[in-house]
């Protein structure tokens, strides 16, 4: 997977400001490989950054041999990804998925313009919005699914605060967030007609937890919907 080989590039930083971002720069590794640089901190080794992936990938192979899931925080320059997926291959055949989360968009383009994803087994969300990410409904289902889970040391340390608020993150629970992921037009359509600052819970506790008695079938419906949110 090595990339194509030119100078080392400096990239404008404003465009990163939501990042508190101030310089951002790619090098070329001694092994020929680019490595990009942010705030001073290289993403991979700046001497053999497919070696030092493979050691990375190395540390985690009981866990995917096990796994055929895999969510890592972190992009870089995708060398790591890359030997993950190898591995997952050599277990699971074509029957695994990757996901990777990272906050910077610039890093995912230049991923992009250097074609390092051709393999449809892997998703990445470049995005700095936690809760854009979390309202992607393959996200939440991947994740239910206990995947296994990789951080990119450098990626994490540089974006400590974006991960943090990616792994601590609670759903807004507001009728009004959580509506438009309801399949039922019967119950989205009484939903709509709720409270819509009310979370699903406190509407169900309202309208049939606190009531002597159901009052017609949208009573079942709710109680019907409350049961499945209970189960998982």
């Amino acid at each position: 997977m090595e990339l194509a080989k030119n100078s080392s590039q400096e990239i404008n930083p404003k465009s990163l400001s939501f990042l508190n971002i101030e310089s951002y720069e790619i090098k070329q590794s001694r092994s020929n490989l680019k490595v990009p640089v942010i705030n001073g901190v290289h993403l991979h080794s700046n001497y053999h950054p497919a070696k030092e992936a493979k050691k990375i990938i190395a540390n985690i192979e009981h866990q995917l041999k096990e796994n055929n899931h895999l969510l890592i925080l972190g992009l870089g320059f995708a060398y790591h990804v890359y030997e993950a997926c190898k591995l997952l291959e050599s277990y699971h055949g074509q029957n695994y998925k990757v996901i990777v989360i990272e906050p910077n968009e610039q890093t995912y383009s230049e991923c992009i313009k250097n074609n390092l994803f051709p393999n449809k087994n892997i998703e990445v969300y470049a995005t700095d919005s936690v809760a854009n990410i979390y309202k992607e409904k393959s996200v939440v289902t991947f994740l239910s699914s206990k995947p296994t889970i990789l951080t990119h040391a450098p990626s994490f340390s540089l974006y400590t605060d974006f991960y943090k608020a990616f792994l601590d993150f609670e759903a807004d629970k507001r009728i009004s967030e959580c509506v438009e992921h309801i399949k039922s037009a019967e119950l989205k359509t009484l939903l709509y007609n709720g409270n819509q600052n009310f979370s699903v819970d406190e509407y169900i506790e309202e309208n049939i937890y606190q009531t002597s008695e159901f009052k017609n079938k949208n009573d079942f419906l709710l109680l019907a919907f409350d049961a499945i949110i209970k189960q998982g």
